[in-house]
């Protein structure tokens, strides 16, 4: 799963232009995953951190190009998380 931190996004666009089927800049001009997860403990996903991914199942296929947009973000506001655990894959915590 790829979360977006909300907070610390500044809207380069680099993780959409680089994984533009995982993630999308939004209306407000912010990186947001193209498929919402259901939000943990059954809160709304208004917050500072959007989950793509579906929920409990297996989650986003993590693809090169996803890893990479990870890798661009210049605030590192992306971060991956394993959908069956939630451990954090990148970036290294």
């Amino acid at each position: 799963m790829v979360r977006v931190d909300r907070d610390r996004c500044i809207g380069s666009g680099m993780c959409a232009l680089t994984a533009p089927g995982s993630l999308e800049l939004g209306a407000d001009g912010l990186a947001r995953p193209l498929r919402q997860a259901a939000p943990a403990g059954g809160g709304d996903s208004t917050g500072g951190e959007n989950t793509a991914g579906g929920g409990p199942g297996p989650g986003e296929p993590l693809t090169e190009r996803l890893a990479e947009a990870v890798d661009y973000c210049p605030v590192e506001a992306l971060a991956l998380y394993a959908a069956g655990d939630g451990r954090r894959i990148a970036p290294s915590p």
